[in-house]
């Protein structure tokens, strides 16, 4: 009987015992689980807090960049406008400049020409002034006697008839006895009478002719 309750006595001591040890083995991996999940957690902030402020550099480095290529376009816009504005500047200015040459050259081409215009216009009413009208019908009374009064005579039997004739054929011939490349038996005669005739007397006396029928 005493030995059977000494065997109790030792087996729940025992048991007590290895309760206790089981309690403290399971508090120590309680404490050990809840150190390494502070670790984990307090790890898993560090990756978290890095990541982040990688994130925050690297989106600051974009900005950055992006800034500097905005700035480098906008500088290269600006630039590249200056110089097209330039350009148009320089080519408007020598358009204009050589338009104003090119408006100089034609007033002083115009200007030269109503000038030589100007000048002739005055010679021939200087000539016209200086010269005095000739009668036509008072040189022809010399022809008359050989041509009849009317131009309707051959001289002498041997020219031809002059009346009817245009004042630019009569002009020619009275030209060609003067010059002595024109007439046939006539030609020593009238050869001697045109030489006395100059342009003016010529023509007028060709006009009367021409009115002779």
């Amino acid at each position: 009987m005493k030995k059977g309750l000494i065997l109790s006595a030792v087996v729940a001591t025992l048991l007590f015992s290895g309760c206790d040890k089981a309690k403290e083995a399971a508090n120590a991996v309680k404490e050990k689980g809840a150190e390494v999940a502070t670790s984990a957690t307090e790890a898993t902030k560090e990756v978290a807090s890095k990541a982040v402020e990688s994130t925050k550099e690297v989106a600051s480095n974009a900005v950055d960049s992006a800034k500097e290529a905005a700035s480098a376009t906008v500088e290269k816009a600006a630039e590249k406008t200056k110089e097209v504005a330039t350009n148009a500047v320089e080519s408007t200015k020598e358009a204009a400049s050589n338009a104003v040459e090119a408006t100089k050259e034609a007033a002083t081409a115009t200007a030269e020409k109503a000038k030589e215009s100007a000048s002739a216009t005055v010679e021939k009413a200087k000539e016209a002034v200086a010269a005095p009208a000739v009668d036509g019908k008072a040189l022809f009374t010399v022809c008359a006697g050989c041509h009849g009064a009317n131009g309707e005579k051959k001289a002498l039997g041997q020219s031809q008839v002059i009346g009817g004739w245009d004042a630019a054929k009569v002009e020619e011939a009275l030209k060609g006895y003067k010059a002595g490349t024109y007439g046939k038996a006539m030609k020593g005669v009238m050869q001697g009478q045109a030489a006395k005739l100059d342009d003016a007397k010529i023509k007028a006396l060709a006009e009367y002719i021409s009115t002779l029928k």
